[in-house]
């Protein structure tokens, strides 16, 4: 087996088995950014070995023709000759074609959700004019709406924006300061955008599983890291409450609420106290997930050329 084919192998093994293991480790460490950086790694690796395994399988051997005319020569000889072209060359043209598709897909995806976010940011500000209403203007604008019914989101964007209800700021101190923290986590942590990315790669390759189940970890993985910033800000007993408040409150499509994303796992994890924070587990966590593809591929050149 080619080494090329072999890279080609590891990543798309890793792409299929990575998305459990990655899930495991949400319920297992404590820390959230480490597996936060974990999924980034396997995805950017997956991605980088794919696309070198077919850069391989592409690349003239002996001779400085572009890989476009050694294609070309081939298939121009399987088709006066009858034989068929060799099989690094069907494979790399089959994985460039995979590469094309998804870079296109990835872009069309990448405009429609840069749309659908403007569109939801306008809306707000609109809204934000019309009912001039705001409360602490000297930090991140946060819009007051007159609902009773606690509810908090914030809205990302080049100018972030926090809305609560009425509700929100008739909550006892403690828990209205947890809620305003986790929100303002979202907008510092750039959360949206980290989500938005995760959105993209899946619309783009929605038939792989480590892109796929990419969204949903990511919407709970963000929705940690902003309360584990409210329990270092307000005590876990304040976000615990607050979540409890907020639990099945609406919001946006493109935004992030305290109450959006798997409600009775993170009151689990919230009776442990704060998160953990260990240096360790995020060195090694996101560069067990870098190596993966890479180990995948040495292992199956290995087993294939014995």
């Amino acid at each position: 087996m080619s080494p090329a084919v072999a890279l080609t192998v590891g990543a798309l093994v890793v792409a299929w088995l990575a998305p459990a293991l990655l899930e495991r480790a949400v319920g297992r460490v404590r820390d959230p950014i480490a597996v936060l950086l974990a999924w980034w790694g396997s995805l950017a690796a997956v991605l980088v070995t794919f696309a070198a395994g077919v850069a391989l399988l592409l690349a003239p051997v002996n001779r400085l023709e572009s890989w476009a005319e050694k294609l070309a020569h081939h298939c121009w000889l399987a088709v006066r000759h009858g034989h068929l072209p060799a099989q690094d060359e069907v494979l790399g043209f089959a994985g460039a074609l995979a590469v094309s598709a998804l870079a296109a897909r990835s872009a069309v995806a990448a405009v429609r959700q840069w749309r659908a976010q403007r569109e939801s940011q306008q809306a707000h500000q609109d809204l934000m004019t019309l009912l001039g209403e705001t409360v602490t203007p000297e930090r991140e604008p946060v819009l007051r709406v007159p609902h009773s019914v606690p509810l908090a989101y914030s809205v990302g964007g080049r100018r972030g924006l926090l809305v609560v209800s009425a509700g929100v700021l008739r909550l006892p101190s403690a828990q209205r300061a947890a809620v305003l923290c986790h929100e303002r986590a979202h907008l510092r942590g750039r959360h949206h955008l980290i989500v938005a990315l995760a959105e993209v790669l899946a619309a783009a390759a929605p038939w792989v599983p480590l892109t796929r189940r990419a969204p949903r970890a990511m919407r709970l993985l963000v929705e940690l890291c902003a309360d584990a910033a409210a329990v270092r800000a307000c005590g876990a007993p304040a976000v615990r409450a607050a979540l409890i408040a907020l639990s099945g409150a609406p919001h946006p499509a493109h935004a992030l609420s305290m109450a959006g994303a798997d409600v009775p796992a993170r009151l689990h994890r919230l009776q442990g106290g704060a998160p953990g924070h260990r240096t360790c587990a995020r060195v090694a966590l996101p560069l067990a997930a870098v190596v993966a593809p890479a180990l995948v591929s040495a292992v199956t050149a290995i087993i294939f050329c014995a």
